[in-house]
């Protein structure tokens, strides 16, 4: 187990990798319901692809305008 580092939120999001939504998710996010269906989309866009998520697209758009 030599070697091993626990990660945070803190340390992961150092190079601004998760969705910056989680702080404030919407009710619809994939973070607050969390099912075995749901783990990996929350994977995917919460923690790396969240420019990729309709969530994340509709409040950024809605930001915008």
């Amino acid at each position: 187990m030599d070697g091993l580092t626990q990660q945070t939120f803190d340390n992961f999001d150092k190079g601004g990798k998760m969705c910056p939504v989680l702080p404030d998710p919407e009710p619809d996010c994939y973070c607050l319901d969390l099912t075995s269906m749901k783990i990996p989309y929350a994977v995917k866009y919460c923690l790396r692809d969240f420019r990729e998520c309709d969530i994340y697209q509709r409040v950024f758009n809605s930001t915008l305008s």
